[in-house]
């Protein structure tokens, strides 16, 4: 009898710790954390990345402040780590940044995914520009800041109460920089003609802003909003080729913040044909950072308040290899690829934009240096090329990172054949590939396509390659063999 009375005793006692709060908590619950760090060159003889600024590279102001962001994700024994950097994109020196960060935290390469803003008034990190004075302190300044702000977001992880997303269509925020000019003729970015004057654009952008928000429980810890647009960051650089600055994302996330009180990451959709365009003719220019950035933000805030509530907080991770075939378009025309030669020696004695190569390009009927470079290219790349694809499962909500530039019509390829609620694109990610044009844009010999690597088609061809493998991280499968 004694004895039965002291195991009741021990019952009650343990029963009365977990009703005070004295119970484990789950190990598997998912944490967040968030950090940004300033990353500005401490010499101005830098590279600007985009626009005119290659032929006059050295800062001479800031606009705004560049910045790497960093977001973890916690959940049992996994750590992940997702960034935002304020530069025009990642580039091959991908392994060396995650390395660092790596030998840092003991976060696993593998789960760490590197994004860029793809602002075109920051410096550049590819080490073919390496030439000025700034730029290889800039390199190890960027790597440093990568690393202490997963050191930063590590240390702010706290436990996550619930995960939201949705997304809204924005009103003339987006525009294809392709256009029908009025005699007919097609205009893209370096090809054709604006005599005849502008008629309309030749096919709809994607104006969709994707919304993801991380609520946190503690009191003191802000949710953490990721948000997207399919548009290239170049707002500044139409006007200014000289300043660095992060471009419209910079007071976009500054709106969201000051105005929702929430920590603001933005990343970049499937821009490769699409540009910043006006919300009101006269009252918002697309060359007016601060204008368009304000006017994404605004939507966002209105939004955060009627998103879907993710039923589940689970985190799965999926990376691999793609491999695809490279562009060989024009290669069997010898004589057109040893002009195409001659052109760019001529670009490396005079630079890209001297009359010298640009009387060349006429007479030998190139449209510009682009299209004779992509012709380079092209006559010297291999049979096919590879590149990294990572994809995540948060909650309810898959994001795919893309290491290139998707055109609009892929991302929304993606978004509307995905198998989950919301597909969250970011391009720009992990490495550098450049654009990946859709079959519209070999017909009418764009820019973008003059500049691809790889054969038509293989956006929309890794883009279904995505939903397979969201298919499978969301039924718990294995992800199928390609």
């Amino acid at each position: 009898m004694k004895k039965l009375l002291c195991i009741l005793l021990a019952t009650v006692m343990v029963l009365g710790l977990c009703a005070c709060g004295g119970a484990k908590e789950d190990p598997n619950a998912l944490q967040a954390g968030f950090a940004r760090l300033d990353c500005i060159p401490d010499d101005p003889l830098v590279h600007i990345a985009g626009g005119d600024a290659a032929s006059d590279p050295a800062t001479d102001g800031l606009l705004d402040n560049l910045a790497v962001t960093c977001i973890a994700l916690k959940q049992g024994e996994n750590t992940y780590l997702i960034y935002t950097c304020d530069i025009v994109d990642i580039v091959d020196f991908y392994k060396l940044t995650e390395s660092i960060i790596t030998k840092e935290t003991g976060v696993p390469a593998e789960n760490i995914i590197l994004n860029a803003t793809h602002t075109h008034s920051a410096p550049t990190l590819k080490p073919s520009d390496a030439k000025l004075p700034g730029q290889p302190n800039y390199t190890s300044k960027f790597n440093a800041t990568c690393k202490d702000a997963a050191v930063a977001a590590i240390a702010d992880l706290s436990a996550v109460s619930g995960i939201s997303y949705g997304s809204i269509m924005t009103e003339k925020m987006v525009r294809v920089r392709h256009y029908l000019m009025k005699d007919g003729t097609t205009y893209g970015n370096g090809h054709g003609s604006t005599s005849s004057g502008f008629q309309s654009h030749l096919y709809d952008a994607d104006e969709e802003c994707q919304v993801i928000r991380i609520a946190r429980t503690a009191e003191d810890k802000k949710d953490i909003v990721m948000f997207n647009l399919g548009a290239h960051a170049t707002t500044v650089s139409g006007t200014n080729t000289s300043a660095l600055s992060a471009d419209f994302p910079f007071p976009a996330r500054t709106y969201i913040e000051d105005e929702a009180g929430v920590l603001a990451a933005y990343f970049i959709a499937a821009a490769g044909d699409q540009t910043p365009g006006s919300k009101i003719a006269g009252e918002v220019a697309n060359t007016n950072h601060n204008a368009q950035g304000e006017a994404l933000g605004a939507y966002v805030v209105e939004y955060l308040n009627n998103m879907t509530d993710s039923a589940s907080m689970d985190v799965k991770l999926h990376n691999e290899i793609y491999v695809a075939g490279r562009m060989k378009d024009g290669i069997e025309d010898t004589d057109r690829v040893a002009k195409a030669n001659e052109i760019m020696a001529l670009r490396s004695q005079y630079g890209q934009s001297s009359s010298q190569v640009k009387d060349k390009c006429k007479e030998y009927g190139f449209a510009n240096y682009y299209e004779a470079s992509g012709l380079v290219t092209r006559s010297k790349a291999p049979e096919t090329g590879s590149f990294p694809i990572a994809t995540m499962l948060l909650g309810d909500v898959g994001l795919c990172f893309f290491a290139g530039e998707m055109f609009g019509s892929q991302g929304r390829k993606l978004k509307d054949e995905s198998p989950t609620p919301m597909t969250f694109v970011v391009t720009c990610s992990e490495d550098d590939q450049g654009y990946f044009p859709d079959a519209l844009a070999k017909e009418e010999s764009f820019y973008e396509y003059d500049q691809t690597k790889y054969e038509m088609g293989t956006g929309e061809a890794v883009a279904e390659r995505y939903c397979e493998i969201l298919t499978a991280l969301r039924d718990g499968t294995e992800v199928p063999a390609r």
